[in-house]
């Protein structure tokens, strides 16, 4: 091979920034359920503080994503 070529994966800035962000989202959700749901949560309110902004974090994220996603199918 020449150097300067890659054998990975061909994806563009915009796929893996959908990918990034909605792999976020996930993250987000997930921990904020683990934070409201776990054992060491019970009686803990920093847990449920925690786990509230994670939440709330990712309903930040959803919203952006959609943003993101109108912006480029205008600019197409």
């Amino acid at each position: 091979t020449r150097a300067g070529t890659s054998r990975g994966v061909d994806m563009s800035l915009k796929t893996f920034h959908i990918i990034f962000v909605t792999m976020a989202i996930l993250l987000c959700f997930v921990f904020g359920g683990w934070c409201l749901n776990s054992d060491f949560a019970k009686g803990h309110v920093g847990y449920a503080i925690t786990g509230y902004a994670a939440f709330g974090f990712g309903l930040l994220l959803v919203l952006y994503e959609i943003m993101f996603l109108r912006n480029l199918k205008e600019k197409k």
